[in-house]
Parts: structure tokens; C-alpha cells; sequence
């Protein structure tokens, strides 16, 4: 008896019912739930640290606009969302996650500079922690991008219908997660 090889299945991916879509976006919260703990290790460190020490050289009001645009791109990402859920206008998703991102970009590019400039020195006990949040807000922010990224791509080659959509909702999620971490990590390092 010979062994006949058997053909390859094609997969596809089944339709997200409603108990299925509710235990994933419970996964995704519990995910980015446990992603806060970097952070409030951070958070703790720099007041161990270095108190409620800041540098009269950090640039402060550079750090609120940086933190705004973090802000208002995490508005503009929610609305995309709201865009895919009730509308089904799959423009409007796409129009709003991309104007996210370049948001989302031009406070990377914000870092980046300040980061250039070099307001605080990195010698400093301030400046190691300062540079160590900031990097931290940097990694999610940059994953959180290519994650948008991905999104933007799958809206524009396929149907954002219901069951399509979690990937965009997913990206929403851990953008808006990155933004409020930025905006915390700014209020540690330039406020309190």
C-alpha cells in the first residue's frame, strides 16, 4: 500500500461570533493590563532614584506638545474605531488610523530630537531615568506604529466587515495604551 501524500487544506478564518469576539478583546485588555507593570517599575525606580527631581535643562514645554500630539492621536485612533464598529465606512477607518500614525510619528520624530539635543545628560541620575522612560515610550510607541501600519494595510486590501475588524480594533487598543503611557511617563519625568 502506498501512502498518497494528501493535499494541503486551505485555511480560512472563520467568522468572529460575539462570544469569541468578546473573549478576545478580553485578552487583548488582559495583555495590555500587564504591559502597565514595566512602567510602574519605571515610574517607581525614578523615585527611588532621583525623587521629585527635574532638570532645569529639560525642555518642558517641548515634552507637552510631544505629549499632546500622543493625545490627540489617541482620540483620532478611537474614532477610527467607532468609524469600523457602527458605520462600516471603511474610508473614514482608514482616513483616521492614518492620520494616527503620522501623528503617532511626528512625536516619535519629537523624541528623537529632543533626545538629539541633549537637554539633560545622560550622567546625571536624572538624566539615566529620563532617558530610560522615554526609551521605554519609544519601543511600545514604535511597535504600536507598525501594529497601526498593519492595520492601515488590511483596510485598504480588504472588506472591514465585523468579523475583519479586530485587527484595526486590536492596533486601536494598544495605540491608545502607548498614548496614556507617554502622557504618564511625561507627568513622571517632567511633573511630579
Amino acid at each position: 500500500m502506498v501512502n498518497k501524500p494528501e493535499m494541503p487544506v486551505e485555511r480560512r478564518s472563520e467568522a468572529i461570533t460575539p462570544h469569541n469576539y468578546r473573549a478576545v478583546r478580553f485578552s487583548m485588555l488582559v495583555f495590555i493590563a500587564t504591559q502597565i507593570v514595566p512602567f510602574v517599575v519605571l515610574f517607581e525606580a525614578k523615585y527611588l532614584y532621583d525623587g521629585t527631581y527635574v532638570a532645569p535643562q529639560a525642555n518642558q514645554g517641548f515634552g507637552v506638545v510631544v505629549a499632546a500630539l500622543m493625545a490627540v492621536s489617541a482620540l483620532v485612533a478611537w474614532q477610527a474605531v467607532k468609524a469600523g464598529r457602527h458605520l462600516q465606512d471603511r474610508d473614514r477607518v482608514g482616513s483616521r488610523l492614518k492620520i494616527a500614525a503620522g501623528l503617532g510619528l511626528l512625536a516619535l520624530l519629537g523624541l528623537v530630537y529632543q533626545w538629539g539635543m541633549r537637554y539633560v545628560s545622560p550622567q546625571s541620575r536624572f538624566g539615566e531615568m529620563y532617558y530610560v522612560i522615554l526609551g521605554a515610550d519609544l519601543v511600545y510607541a514604535v511597535i504600536g506604529l507598525i501594529m497601526l501600519g498593519i492595520s492601515i494595510l488590511r483596510n485598504v486590501r480588504q472588506n472591514m466587515a465585523p468579523e475583519r475588524f479586530w485587527t484595526a480594533e486590536a492596533s486601536v487598543y494598544f495605540w491608545i495604551y502607548v498614548a496614556l503611557a507617554w502622557i504618564a511617563s511625561w507627568l513622571a519625568v517632567y511633573i511630579i
